[in-house]
Formats: structure tokens, sequence, C-alpha cells
């Protein structure tokens, strides 16, 4: 068993997951979550695909975050991310090819 001490969470690829989830560290999701995501940061990665609510201070999308995003810190969408739908955050990067579509709120 792994010694975990920041409660860190790993949805691998392939792996289909569906209900909510509170974690105080990272959860990396690298296969399909559907439902409630609040964390410290989340990382999406370009094989991972959110569907549902995201909330963490740092978000950072290589693969798809659908429904509602908010990030209190960070969001970075990278060149092969996709999120859309109600997306708010305090900062934003997006790297060319990155994709955001919905509705977009700034948290000051």
């Amino acid at each position: 068993m792994v010694n975990n001490p920041k409660g860190d969470l790993y949805v691998g690829s392939g792996v289909k997951m569906t209900g909510n989830v509170v974690a105080p560290g990272l959860v990396e999701i690298d296969g399909s979550f559907d439902g409630v995501i609040k964390a410290q940061s989340v990382n999406v990665t370009s094989h991972g695909i959110v569907n549902g609510t995201t909330e963490a201070s740092h978000i950072r999308v290589e693969g798809q975050v659908n429904q509602t995003l908010k990030a209190d810190s960070t969001l970075l969408i990278e060149s092969t991310g996709k999120v859309t739908g109600d997306v708010s955050y305090a900062d934003l990067e997006i790297r060319r090819g990155g994709d955001l579509q919905g509705s977009i709120t700034i948290i000051k």
C-alpha cells in the first residue's frame, strides 16, 4: 500500500467513475468521470473526460471538461484541451489549439 498523506486520487485509463469526490490534494483523471469533483488541484490528462461539476484552486485540462468548471486560482487549458459549459476562473491561460466555449465568469 502506498502512503499518500495528501489525499490524492487517480482515475486511470479505461476506468469509468461516477459519483462525488472531495479530495484535499490532487485529482487526476486519465479515464472518464461523471459527477462532482472538489479538490485542491485537478488534472485532466489528454485521455481524460469529465462531465459534471469540477471545482478546485488549480485546474489543468489536456482532455475534456464539460458542464461546470470553477477554478478559484488558475485554469490552464493545454493545446489538446477542450472546456465547454459554465466556466469561472481567477486566472486563465489557453495554449494555442486549446478550446473554451460557454458562459465565462472571471472571479475577482
